[in-house]
């Protein structure tokens, strides 16, 4: 079934533009594409590592809120968009520090965490850049930056939304600076930084030295008026007959402001200030996962492209030119190296505090023109092209057996890897990365509507004051696959922030969250057709057992079988923070669900079910009994309310344990596997104890209890969880087919939560989304991806806790998934709860337990018919909205039969490889 030709010829649109040598991004927003009109602009101060505490006003950074994420599944950076001087931060997945914390505690030393590689720097100084670039200037007056972020070098980097802000301790405040030829100077200019203006400059002086040593003064003005407006630019002129040498060194000293403890600046230009370049567009397409900047400057052109290359392992940036580039390049580590150059190449190497070896290497190749060496930076001039080679990479390894070191030299790696990248033009490198991106990206279409016009935040704005743009909404589903496949392919799993991190001590040390987070992260990855992204899961929870089963053993007796673990984990197995006793049968849900979708028998046997029996064993030997039912002692419904036993949250996890795999030693057996004996006998004790298990209770105001004691306030309180509505999603013990008295119980529960304050959270909005869509309300579905879009998601279209965090968006596809085709009842049900603001669309490439994936199309809120595409040659159950008495059903070979309708869904068997197309009456 061929879907509209708008979603095609859009995509295909997006492609041709991005591969024209100059080529602007096109006029009008591309449904797969997040576009920008305007360079990165200011929000609050700070960065995601100011924030470890309770959902406040979190200052939203710049990096967080307006650079745009490319990635390869180990490799991603962060590009600003800035057009004549580019920053590029960028992390490797596996730079962790930390180790296997056998104490438990949850410190940043023995915990660790995820941490900032670096910042690659691309200054232009050639044609077009502007008249005078802000010099790179450093505070001779000692006063220490205020955050990391704001050191002086934030007060050249022709970026008003970054800032140089210190305390200044009642002493004066020196910017020095050394260029790199002798320049006279006939004027300078300051711009306004982002917080109150008490802080600006009023009164300084400007002097210069040929040598440094020897200083005269070139101008002085006291008492001036504070900026009218932040990011406000100001120049000043020196004294006519005023001594104007060519000086190297300048420097500007500020009289502290009476009263005020803080001095900023966002930027100090010697010389013109830089001009506005015309035509600025910057724009992510996430189609072939290409960042992409165009504009014109004094009748040139200029392009920069940026990805992140799984098939080559690289960061790849080519910037170019209708007339020549010149410039500097500077590769910067975030943990204060040492930055190398050699010809046409920039490099840092280190160790971090776990002994974890690393190391950047950078290589640059130029169309014309030259690159040569300046200390430790490239210089290059005269270019038509530059192109760039970024590689990093540890030596890491998720193998307790090896104690987590591959044994690899870091350097060795990335020089093997930009040799071979060498050796191909940039247009092969793109080929290469956009064939195998755009080849998953592809799988899966899905239209709603027709985007608004205006760049992402003008229409974010607009949708937060009550514009529909139901284009938007399908936009956050688009970048919620883009971003899995971004940063979950060939090494560790997506952290809090994916792989995504500009702070060495960031929120929550972006590790792996075991009581929502972490598996939130991946409910998608089967329903989007993006099964191969949660590899990385599985393999990083089998290395984690080891670790998490002497942590296990420690904490609970030397005799305990299997294994859990707590709230947080890390890259090597080690456990932190509180425990969370169903973190591992959550977990376990997950390699249930790749055979449930995918039948992958060997799959099941070799990797699956060891988990199943290992974490079963450990329930049946913690559960208690109580009254002949069986019980979870001391539980806790994440992260609310006290411990008591029978909580619902892990009632729930572990009856969802027992089932699936009870399921799973059955399906062991019809695909001819022997059980032994001591499997055998466990699969009996699993099934006599699920059956004694407490199940979901309904209050007295016809709610799913979550504790076994009624506790209103807090039920109704709005906290963000909804841990007791799991059995609902991502479980399936209650639904609206199987058990609709709890079903109507869920709903009541979940109407309770509320919308507001402490609900406000970017997953909440997610969990929330999947939840109302299996309850079989889809403008309440709908609600929640509004919510989404007008309290928790940033100006990039990131979500945010607060701070940043990626399962939001994440898990908004997997909600969005669940309103457009679910299997977790038994049936594969077509639009389940298509919401009336969605009257018209269609999506291709969805997949279903069972082996199926398939595509539909709807018109005025009708569906006009669906193509099911049978992988495993399983019988077929539709479940069709509006429950239609009969439907038409062509098959393999064209033969077209009609089915009626049996208790609202038609069977008939499927084979494999075969294609059903629907039709209604």
């Amino acid at each position: 079934m061929p879907l509209p030709a708008t979603h095609s010829l859009g995509t295909m649109k997006a492609f041709v533009l991005s591969m024209l040598p100059l080529a602007l991004v096109a006029a009008e927003p591309l449904a797969m594409e997040i576009r920008y009109d305007r360079p990165p602009s200011a929000k609050k101060g700070g960065s995601s590592g100011d924030f470890m505490g309770a959902a406040t006003d979190f200052p939203t950074s710049n990096w967080e809120s307006q650079a745009q994420p490319v990635g390869n599944g180990r490799l991603g950076a962060m590009v600003f968009g800035q057009p004549f001087k580019e920053r590029i931060q960028f992390n490797d997945i596996t730079l962790w520090t930390g180790g296997e914390n056998l104490s438990g505690e949850y410190d940043v030393n023995e915990f660790g965490c995820y941490q900032n590689f670096g910042d690659l720097f691309i200054e232009t100084t050639a044609s077009g850049a502007a008249a005078s670039s802000p010099p790179v200037g450093r505070c001779t007056s000692g006063q220490e930056p205020f955050t990391a972020a704001e050191g002086p070098a934030s007060a050249g980097d022709n970026d008003a939304s970054s800032k140089w802000c210190i305390e200044h301790g009642g002493k004066e405040v020196i910017w020095q600076t050394e260029l790199p030829a002798a320049k006279t100077i006939t004027r300078y200019a300051f711009t306004s930084a982002n917080d109150v203006p008490d802080r600006d400059p009023r009164s300084w002086r400007l002097e210069g030295s040929a040598d440094g040593k020897t200083w005269g003064l070139l101008h002085e003005l006291k008492d001036q008026p504070s900026f009218t407006g932040r990011g406000e630019t100001r120049s000043f002129e020196l004294p006519i007959g005023a001594k104007r040498p060519a000086l190297r060194h300048y420097r500007l000293t500020f009289t502290p402001n009476p009263g005020v403890p803080h001095f900023q600046l966002a930027e100090i230009v010697l010389g013109d200030p830089p001009g506005l370049p015309k035509g600025y567009h910057r724009a992510l397409d996430l189609a072939t996962g290409i960042q992409r900047v165009s504009w014109q400057a004094d009748g040139e052109n200029f392009l920069r492209e940026t990805f992140a290359s799984h098939a080559d392992d690289l960061i790849v940036v080519n910037y170019r030119s209708s007339g020549k580039l010149s410039g500097r390049l500077r590769l910067a580590g975030a943990h204060g190296e040492a930055t190398r150059a050699s010809t046409a190449s920039l490099s840092f190497t280190g160790t971090l505090s776990n002994g974890l070896r690393y190391d950047a290497l950078l290589s640059a190749r130029a169309d014309g023109g030259s690159i040569g060496i300046d200390a430790d930076t490239l210089v290059f001039r005269d270019v038509s092209a530059l192109t760039l080679l970024l590689s990093g990479a540890t030596d890491y390894a998720m193998d307790p057996a090896k104690n987590f070191r591959s044994g690899l030299d870091p350097r060795a790696v990335n020089t093997t890897k930009t040799r071979a990248a060498l050796d191909r033009k940039y247009d092969e490198l793109r080929s290469r990365h956009v064939s195998e991106f755009a080849k998953r990206m592809g799988r899966v279409a899905f239209e709603v509507g027709t985007p608004q016009k205006g760049d992402i935040k003008a229409r974010l704005d607009a949708y937060r004051q009550g514009t529909e743009d139901p284009a938007l909404e399908a936009l956050m589903f688009h970048y919620g696959r883009y971003l899995l496949l971004s940063s979950s392919r060939h090494s560790l799993p997506a952290n809090l922030q994916g792989l995504w991190n500009d702070n060495n001590k960031p929120a929550w040390y972006s590790d792996y969250h075991t009581n929502i987070n972490l598996q939130m992260n991946y409910w998608q990855a089967e329903p989007a057709n993006l099964a191969d992204c949660a590899t990385p899961l599985h393999d990083w929870v089998m290395a984690s057992i080891p670790g998490s089963r002497a942590a296990t053993v420690k904490a609970f007796g030397d005799k305990t079988p299997g294994w859990t673990m707590r709230t947080s984990v890390n890259p090597f197995g080690g456990n932190g923070w509180q425990w969370n006793l169903p973190a591992s049968a959550w977990l376990a849900r997950h390699f249930w669900e790749s055979y449930a979708f995918s039948g992958d028998a060997a799959f099941l046997e070799k990797k699956a079910f060891p988990i199943f029996r290992d974490v079963s064993e450990f329930w049946l030997d913690h559960l208690i009994e109580k009254n002949g039912l069986l019980l979870v002692p001391k539980a806790w419904s994440p992260e609310h309310g006290p411990r008591e036993d029978g909580v619902a949250h892990d009632q729930q996890i572990v009856w969802d344990l027992f089932t699936f795999t009870l399921e799973a030693a059955s399906e062991l057996q019809k695909n001819g596997t022997l059980l032994d004996e001591q499997t055998n006998d466990l699969v009996k004790r699993i099934a006599a104890a699920r059956t004694k298990l407490l199940g979901p209770q309904i209050g007295s105001w016809g709610q799913i209890m979550e504790w076994t004691t009624e506790r209103p306030e807090l039920e109704k309180s709005g906290h963000r969880h909804t841990s007791h509505l799991y059995a609902v999603y991502p479980g399936n013990q209650i639904s609206l087919t199987g058990t609709p008295d709890l079903a109507k119980a869920a709903a009541v529960s979940l109407e309770a939560r509320g919308s507001s304050g402490d609900s406000r959270r970017s997953w909440t909005w997610a969990w929330r989304t999947a939840l109302w869509a299996r309850l079989g309300d889809g403008d309440k579905a709908r609600s929640m991806i509004r919510g989404l879009l007008t309290y928790n998601t940033l100006d990039n279209l990131f979500t945010t806790h607060p701070p940043f965090q990626i399962d939001g968006n994440l898990g908004i596809t997997a909600g969005i998934c669940e309103m457009l085709l679910q299997s977790h009842a038994g049936d594969l049900a077509i639009l389940p709860t298509l919401p009336q603001g969605w009257p018209d669309g269609s999506f291709r490439g969805l997949r279903a337990r069972g082996g199926f994936e398939v595509d539909a199309a709807w018109k005025s809120g009708r569906l006009r018919s669906a193509t099911v595409r049978s992988l495993l040659g399983k019988e077929l159950v539709l479940r069709l909205p509006g429950n239609p008495a009969k439907v038409s059903i062509t098959g393999p070979g064209g033969k077209t039969v009609e089915l009626s309708a049996t208790n609202g869904v038609i069977r008939f068997p499927s084979t494999r490889g075969g294609s059903y197309t629907v039709r209604l009456p």
